[in-house]
Formats: C-alpha cells, structure tokens, sequence
C-alpha cells in the first residue's frame, strides 16, 4: 500500500517509539492523520474522521471495546489510552474489525505531552518539503549515535528543549528519563549545569566534553556543541561512563554538523509558519474587514469570537531567553487550544501571547472559553507562573479590537503586583478597580504628579532613618486594623508594630481613626507606592 503524502500513524509510531507508546508493532495502517483530538464522551465522534483519538479517562474493557467501534466507524487512524492496556476478548474484537489501531501511552507521560509531540510531527510533516525530513534526520541521527557510542543520546535547542531522542530509554537515568517524557530538561537539571559552568564549556569547544559528575543519582555525560558560522544551535548529549575515544569523538564531530542543517531547515520552516500565524492574528486583532477575510481563510467566517492574552506573571523582559520563553508559551498554547478549539491561532506579539477563539462550536461560551483558560493556566505552573486576560466575546471577528483591549487590561491586573490573591485568569469587568486603578496611576505619571501631605512625610523619614513606616501603616491599612496580622506580614513583633503606628501617627499627623483619612491614604498607596518600598 502506498503512503500518501503526509504524515502516517506508521511514521508517528516510528517516532515516538517505546518512550511514548506501546503496541506500535502491529501498526502497519499508511493513512495520513490530519488532526489530534480528545475523547469526550461515548457517541461524540463528530471531526475525527482521519485523527489519532487521545482516549483520556478510557480506563475499563467496555469503554475501549465501545471507543474502538465508534471511532473506527467514523474513520479515525488511532486511539490512544493510558497503559496498561486492558485488551480483553471484547476489545481484541472491535480492534479486529474496525479499521483504527490501538496504542497504549505511558503512564509517566501526560495528555498534554503527547497531544504536543504528535502535533509537532504532524505540523512539521504539513509544513512544506523539508522540516518532515529536518526532524527525521534528527531522530535517525540520534539513533545512529546511540549505536556507535552505546549511549542514549538527546539532542537539544539552545533552550534545553528536547528535539530528538534515541529509542533506548531502558538504558537512561532519572535525569534523561524525565527530559524525554517532558519534552524539555527540567529547570533544575540545566540550572545546576549552568551554574557548574558546563554550558559554556560545551559551546566553546570545538570537541565533545566529558562531564563525570554532574549530581547524585546523574550518569556521566559528553555534551557535543551544534553551532553554524558563530550561531549556536543546540547540544547533543550522550549518557557514557568514560571518556569516548577517538572513534567516538569523531562520530560526535561529525553528527554535530549534520545535526546543524537540520537544524537549520527546520529553523527555517519554523519561523516560516511562525510568520504565517502571526500574520493572521495581527490581521485578526485590527478588526475591520481585514479580519473578516481572514476568519473566512481560517474557515469560520463571521462567527462569534473572543480574545485571549497569555504572558509570565513576572513580564516578560528583552532578553533572548525572555522571548524564547514568549515564543515557546505560543507554540504550547497553540498545542493546547487546538484540542478544542482546532479554528484557533495563538501568535506572541510584543512579549505577550494572544490567540483568537472562535466559538464555533456548540458548547463554547464566556465559562467554557474561561475554564480552557483555567485549566491551561494551571498546566502551565512553573516558576514562571502563566496568567491569561480573557477579552468579551463579539458578535462579529470585524469588532475583536474591544476583546483585545479587554484581555489586555485584565492581563495588566494580573501581572502587575496588585494580583495578591494570586489569581492566574481573569476579566476585564473581574479586575476592573484595579484595571481603572493603574490607568490613573499612568495618567498621573505622565503628568509627573507625586505622593503629597502625611504619606510624603513619612516616606521622607523613612528614606532618612532607614526605616519602613510607610510598609507598617500599608499592613495596617490592608488587614483592617489588625494588629496581630498587619505585624506578620511585615515581620515584626506586636508590641514592635504598635509601636511604630503610633510613632508615624504622631510624626505625620495622622488620625487613624477618620474613615476619610483612611481611605485617602489607601487610595494614595494604591496609586503612587503599589508596591513595597
């Protein structure tokens, strides 16, 4: 049978391997999968026609003998479910008789995950002449360096994300074994790297680096730079006991330089469709007719609509990591909403990520789209916390500027150190005193206007007695009158604390106990000193 141009269940099998999935060994179909979706329910099959199916919460015989019919029925390529696979008589049946396969997913790995790699396959295939063969070189190469040096081999991006792998993860440690499953070498494995000087050992050589002792429970490695002219590309590790000899170090040499070109075409191809997406949103976001022509490119017309804008808590600065980080947060985001919303485009624009959701399918609302939000929000935990402003829905993709507008302001809120309940989504009307907040607080910026009366006084004492007066009545003021609480929060003892409200009362000329007064003192905080001093 022929293959069809595109990417096969055979090809994803072959590339994912053992790492991901099980009973890829039967797998001969040559299809073209079109799509990843999720299972959602018995009988909802409707789009899967030409899809692998992520079978999340198939646990039982009869659920999968009955997914197994359903979506076969409806041309699915695959389904997937969690190992151990629970192939009894009835399943064995359906699988029999229908035209899908059946493959089983690690349990160390997630939904997420897998939907990520499958559709990184499936975009690299689609993307045009040489990125389906840049990343197969990739995962070929890793594997013929395993042979020769008798190693798992990773090869990576600059960022420590995992491009390729050699298929003998039976042979790695904990360190490789979580890197695979992640997609990524977990924050603390390349912190302690950096920290040891390893990177910039490995990228100013031109040899493979040795490292024997990295940390507790960590095999030794060499690390083999990619680079082309002066630009670094990656790395490419291998697990070793001892140093390679000089075979190996030649191999290393070698595969660097073809893993460069690869590297290279697919960079290329990448930021190709990276363009391409964010041509559409920018095109999206600017309403108008513009964004009418190109809803329908997308196939969803004048359908109702809303925006999302997703950014780092903490911002997101100007350096090369910092927009790495942004363009990652696309590409992940992108990977999530098209599971339920397949019409969707994500693209990073200025160091914030907006993606438009059309709500074309039936139960997509404001609390559907908010709970997507939420939950991709919480997947995103890490020390770089992702918070996500929700724009109002419109009518019409010609009017999606006031979506933007809103998700903007609510996002502000949530990255800015006014969020103290620590919330990770929000709209505009959840946030909006302090969305007016910190637009008056600009206004008074641009107009140069400071902090005046009591609060100017006691910012002046503390900056000249190297105390902070100014944070104890700001405790003060947020717990209520609290003394016991407002003390905790700035560290201090009780008696310490009472103290120090009645020292600044007196010094400033304070009447704590006018309801006017306070309230101008809170507002002032609010919008000349939002945060600690």
């Amino acid at each position: 049978m022929t293959t069809p141009t595109g990417v096969s269940i055979v090809d994803i099998v072959d590339r994912l391997g053992m790492t991901f999935l099980s009973g890829g060994d039967t797998v001969d179909d040559a299809r073209t999968v079109s799509r990843v979706t999720l299972h959602e329910g018995s009988g909802v099959t409707q789009g899967s026609a030409g899809a692998v199916v992520l079978g999340a919460g198939l646990a039982e015989s009869a659920d999968i003998a009955t997914a197994v019919k359903e979506y076969g029925s409806a041309g699915a390529v695959a389904l997937i479910v969690r190992e151990p696979l629970a192939v009894d008589e009835s399943v064995a049946r359906a699988v029999a008789e229908a035209d899908i396969a059946l493959l089983g997913m690690v349990k160390d790995a997630s939904w997420l995950q897998s939907a990520s790699l499958i559709n990184e396959i499936l975009e690299s295939g689609n993307n045009g002449d040489r990125t389906s063969a840049a990343d197969a070189d990739l995962f070929d190469l890793a594997n013929s360096i395993a042979q020769v040096l008798n190693g798992p081999v990773t090869i990576e991006n600059q960022s420590s994300r995992i491009l390729a792998f050699s298929a003998d993860q039976a042979f790695g440690d904990e360190a490789r074994k979580q890197s695979v499953l992640g997609h990524q070498v977990p924050q603390h494995y390349s912190d302690r790297l950096r920290s040891m000087g390893y990177f910039n050992k490995i990228y100013g050589s031109t040899l493979p680096v040795f490292l024997p002792g990295i940390g507790p429970g960590i095999r030794p490695r060499v690390g083999m730079r990619i680079h082309a002219a002066s630009q670094i590309l990656g790395s490419i590790w291998v697990i070793l006991d001892e140093e390679p000899n000089e075979l190996q170090v030649k191999t290393l040499v070698e595969a660097a330089g073809v893993a460069a070109m690869s590297l290279l075409r697919a960079k290329l191809a990448a930021d190709s469709a990276r363009r391409l997406r964010l041509g559409e949103v920018i095109t999206l976001l600017s309403g108008g007719t513009s964004a009418k022509e190109a809803a329908e490119r997308l196939g969803y017309g004048r359908s109702k609509a809303n925006v999302l804008a997703a950014g780092f808590r903490s911002g997101a600065g100007a350096s090369l990591e910092a927009e790495a980080d942004v363009d990652q947060l696309a590409l992940t985001l992108n990977t999530y909403l098209d599971q339920v919303f397949p019409l969707s485009v994500a693209a990073a624009i200025g160091g914030t990520v907006y993606a438009v959701i059309p709500h074309t399918r039936h139960q997509t609302d404001d609390d559907y789209v908010r709970r997507i939000a939420s939950e991709f929000a919480d997947r995103s935990r890490s020390e770089k916390s992702v918070v996500i402003g929700i724009g109002a829905t419109v009518a019409d993709v010609m009017t999606l500027e006031k979506s933007r507008d809103e998700a903007d302001r609510a996002l502000r809120v949530l990255r800015s150190t006014w969020n103290s309940s620590g919330r990770t989504v929000a709209r505009a009307d959840d946030v909006q005193i302090n969305s007016l907040l910190l637009r008056l607080s600009d206004a008074l910026a641009d107009e140069n206007e400071t902090a005046s009366g009591p609060l100017a006084v006691l910012r002046e004492y503390d900056r000249t007695h190297d105390i902070n007066l100014v944070d104890t009545l700001r405790a003060w003021l947020d717990t209520f009158g609290d003394i016991p609480a407002a003390a905790s929060l700035v560290h201090i003892h009780v008696n310490t604390f009472r103290y120090r409200l009645k020292k600044l009362a007196g010094i400033a000329g304070i009447d704590l106990d006018d309801p006017e007064t306070r309230f101008s003192l809170m507002l002032q905080l609010r919008l000349f000193y939002p945060t600690a001093l």
